[in-house]
């Protein structure tokens, strides 16, 4: 994402100096080493400056020695960002990635306009939700604890109230920044559509045979696979369906046995790990996107949706809800686990029966893919830039 930031706000004529992380010089791929598109002006050919992390031992769990690995990281960035300050100062200075509540960024000690975002971090999984977190609730409500105790921390609230300009990526990210005391906080989606894969046409919809069902993702708990298999198995004994499952993780010993039982039923196809190419393919041969996260900031595999022209069913909350709109999307309502694998049920049933609508859908999909393009994102953000410098 950050590469696609870069890139395209080159093209709008903005002249970019991007801190990257390259702890290890000799991997394979290097932005700056990258032959940059022809679109770009020569004048605003973008700068990668390289500012290496303190690397601390594996031993740590790795959300500890990441989290320390990067706040050292921050701390060499602010160095590096001050001397090319100094030597030429920045119109404006933009935190992109990683943008977190939690992590923060020491870049708004610059002396010019900050922005921070598009930001995450502000999404809670609700206590409701509690079954699909068979293993790991006990983490889930330590993290929920810290997320509302971002709100009394006086680094993060120091933090928002001398940023200009903060683009929260869900509406609860923006209410939780809003109680840190920021100022103007707007909703800008965490990801976009690459021009060249968005697609003519949305993807033909199936009028006869199984209604073909896709799931991609990480197997997490709160990505609740768990419920979106329930869902489908109760589904398909009222109607044709088949759930084509890409993805794999650490909690896969969750669902392995029902992953079994519907496979060997014919209701599943499971690929596991999958390449891009693979995914390519599976988007152009399915009829919707199931994304039934629980807990989610964002979703690539929405997006990718609307570059394809598939429709989708969410929960209608957090990242999900705010990426998709019911022109595209069926939303059903945050309830609890057993509600919602009921609505996801029905929701499928119902699409299995109604090709026209699936085919209306995906149409608005791929407009709303097209609405949220790289280079539209990029103008959008070059006019926040252009507002705060004048």
């Amino acid at each position: 994402m950050t590469w696609q930031w870069v890139v395209h706000l080159a093209e709008q004529g903005i002249k970019v100096t991007a801190l990257i992380n390259r702890a290890d010089p000799t991997a394979p791929v290097d932005p700056r080493s990258v032959e940059l598109p022809s679109s770009i002006p020569a004048d605003c050919a973008p700068e990668f400056v390289a500012v290496e992390p303190p690397v601390l031992s594996r031993r740590l769990p790795v959300v500890v020695y990441t989290a320390l690995d990067y706040q050292g990281w921050q701390r060499r960035a602010l160095k590096a960002a001050q001397e090319l300050h100094e030597r030429e100062p920045f119109d404006v200075v933009h935190h992109l990635s990683w943008a977190s509540i939690h992590h923060g960024t020491r870049l708004v000690k610059l002396d010019a306009p900050f922005v921070l975002g598009p930001v995450g971090g502000g999404t809670t999984s609700s206590p409701a939700y509690k079954d699909c977190f068979p293993t790991s609730w006990r983490y889930e409500q330590i993290r929920n604890r810290l997320v509302e105790g971002v709100t009394l921390n006086p680094v993060g609230r120091s933090l928002v109230k001398n940023t200009d300009l903060i683009l929260a990526s869900n509406p609860e990210t923006q209410r939780v920044l809003a109680k840190m005391g920021a100022g103007d906080v707007q909703i800008m989606l965490d990801d976009g559509v690459d021009v060249e894969e968005l697609r003519s046409e949305p993807v033909a919809q199936s009028t006869d045979g199984p209604l073909r069902v896709l799931w991609v993702s990480r197997i997490m708990e709160r990505k609740a696979l768990g419920m979106a298999l329930a869902a489908v198995e109760a589904a398909a004994e009222r109607c044709e369906i088949t759930l084509t499952l890409m993805g794999d993780g650490e909690h896969r010993f969750v669902v392995e046995e029902v992953i079994d039982r519907m496979t060997d039923a014919g209701i599943l196809v499971d690929h596991g790990w999958s390449d891009q190419e693979a995914l390519d393919r599976a988007f152009a041969s399915h009829d919707l996107l199931l994304f039934n996260s629980v807990r989610d900031n964002g979703s690539a595999p929405l997006h990718s949706a609307s570059a394809y022209g598939m429709p989708a069913l969410v929960i209608d909350h957090q990242g999900p809800g705010t990426i998709t709109s019911s022109d595209w999307a069926v939303k059903i309502p945050v309830s609890d686990t057993e509600q919602s694998t009921r609505d996801l049920t029905e929701a499928l049933v119902d699409m299995a029966g109604d090709p026209d609508r699936r085919t209306r859908m995906g149409r608005a999909s791929l407009e709303a893919g097209a609405r949220n393009t790289w280079p539209a994102r990029a103008a959008a953000m070059a006019e926040h830039y252009r507002s705060l410098v004048s």
